[in-house]
């Protein structure tokens, strides 16, 4: 069943799926908190993440001088893109980041679906 907000026209997310286990990985003193989010992005969030990939290449730029600071300013642009898209992702999920001690890695499965992973330290 649709929900008319997923299916409106601002940006919207829905969890499809969580879990979570504890790492205590190689090393004798560190344990780690994975967690997994599966989403789903109506149009709006999927447009966003489309339009902040970045498809050019340092190629398609001119040599010298010049073309190496329109690649710098292109992959900014896009940068800031991704980053914002990001930030939606995290606020829609109230995911707050504490970058010292956690990482996050947002990667797209199938179509509109997208895995958010999260892995803490925790000892």
């Amino acid at each position: 069943m649709a929900s008319t907000r997923f299916e409106g026209n601002e940006f919207v997310i829905q969890v499809i799926a969580k879990g979570a286990f504890v790492d205590n990985g190689t090393y004798v003193d560190s344990s780690y908190l994975v967690e997994a989010t599966t989403i789903r992005l109506n149009h709006v969030a999927l447009n966003a993440w489309i339009l902040s990939e970045c498809f050019n290449t340092r190629d398609c730029y001119e040599d010298g001088e010049k073309g190496d600071a329109e690649w710098k300013a292109h992959k900014a642009e896009y940068e800031e893109r991704r980053k914002t898209w990001k930030d939606q992702i995290f606020e829609a999920l109230e995911l707050e980041i504490d970058t010292e001690n956690e990482g996050v890695s947002i990667t797209q499965s199938q179509s509109e679906v997208f895995t958010v992973v999260r892995i803490s330290k925790i000892a």
